[in-house]
């Protein structure tokens, strides 16, 4: 039997799932769904994570960060993607997704696409909202978290990309204050460029 759209109708899928529709065990579910992926009629996206793979050269933006919020959570979308979705910076990553994450930082590549995660204090993960069914941070809050991961050297980002004009600064100032004080003195230090 050939796994579609039509029995799985979700962009995403798990083991449970095909064992539901195809009233199977789960562990039978389990074998069919390792074949299918070694078969390249399905994708693994992680451990008990699939995408048809029909769909998958076909998924849309939202839906991309959709994955992404899926691969790994809790986690939102941040750093430059989240720029690009707001369209406030020109600095773009083909087939990269940047995301913010509470276990760990970790990437998984999936075909042509990487799903970069970076992990961050609980309590600094904050400051993202859910829209059009996706966990994406702020626009001020994205900048916040570029700045910080720049402080501590785990980060690059061509800061001259930015429209700096449609950026709310009082905003991105009460995002930093929540950061520690070594992301706001290197903001003080490095960020000067932005106000001219």
């Amino acid at each position: 039997m050939k796994l579609n759209s039509q029995l799985l109708p979700d962009l995403l899928f798990t083991v449970h799932d095909v064992s539901r529709v195809l009233k199977i065990s789960p562990a039978s579910a389990r074998v069919l769904c390792s074949r299918y992926a070694q078969l390249g009629q399905i994708v693994r996206l992680r451990n008990d994570l699939y995408i048809l793979a029909e769909r998958f050269p076909y998924i849309t933006q939202l839906e991309c960060y959709r994955i992404a919020n899926r691969i790994q959570v809790p986690s939102y979308i941040s750093l430059s993607t989240a720029l690009n979705y707001y369209e406030l910076s020109e600095q773009m990553y083909r087939n990269r997704v940047e995301s913010v994450a509470r276990k760990r930082s970790i990437e998984y590549s999936v075909r042509d696409w990487q799903f970069k995660y970076r992990c961050l204090k609980s309590e600094y993960y904050r400051g993202f909202t859910l829209e059009n069914g996706v966990f994406i941070a702020e626009a001020a809050k994205a900048l916040a978290d570029i700045i910080y991961f720049c402080s501590i050297g785990r980060y690059a980002f061509d800061f001259h990309a930015l429209e700096w004009e449609r950026l709310d600064w009082n905003k991105l100032n009460q995002w930093l204050k929540l950061f520690p004080l070594q992301a706001q003195r290197w903001w003080e230090r490095h960020g000067s460029f932005a106000k001219t």
